[in-house]
Order: C-alpha cells, then structure tokens, then sequence
C-alpha cells in the first residue's frame, strides 16, 4: 500500500511541476471575457497577441507558471478547483480568468 501511495504521490508532483504541462499555445480570456493566445516556449519565453503583444519570461513555482511580462505585468497560470486558469496583476489591479490549452 505505501508503495502505490508513493508512485501516486510521484506521478502528481511530477505531472503538477512538469515543464510539459505548460509547453504551448493556451487561450486565455480578459476580464470582460475576450480571447487571446499566450504561448509558453520551452525556453523559458513567453509571448502574447493580447493588445499590441507583449513577450516575457517564465518561470515554475509551486507547480505555477509565472511569467513576467515586459510591459510590467505578471501573469500566473495554474491548475486549479475549476479548470487551467490565470490570474493577471499589474500595478493597478489583478482579476482571474479561465484559460484553455490549444491541442497540438
């Protein structure tokens, strides 16, 4: 019983703080529910078509994406009680939205 504890513990810290899981194209929505793309690089860039487009970088923390954008904002994406979702903050405000991954 231990033994399949701790492979189902593995399996879940590996797949929450795996690189692969965030790797790609997403579709993230603003706060009044409009559509864009963020792409997560395996590099540890990130871009966006939101506005007049932003790049950044990424990093993982506590299975969190973080992604620092050049424009002075920051995105986190995670896993959460309803689905993938976002949360972006700049210096004024911050709100949540749901964020989807494009299949490849």
């Amino acid at each position: 019983m231990y033994k399949l504890f701790f492979l189902f513990k593995f399996f879940i810290f590996s797949f929450c703080y795996s690189n692969d899981l965030w790797i790609g194209e997403w579709i993230a929505t603003d706060q009044w529910q409009s559509e864009f793309f963020i792409t997560v690089n395996e590099d540890g860039t990130a871009k966006t078509n939101y506005g007049n487009g932003d790049v950044g970088t990424w990093i993982i923390k506590d299975g969190t994406i973080e992604i620092k954008w050049e424009s002075g904002k920051t995105d986190y994406l995670f896993s959460g009680v309803m689905g993938f979702q976002r949360i972006s903050k700049n210096k004024d405000r911050s709100y949540t939205s749901g964020l989807r991954k494009l299949l490849d």
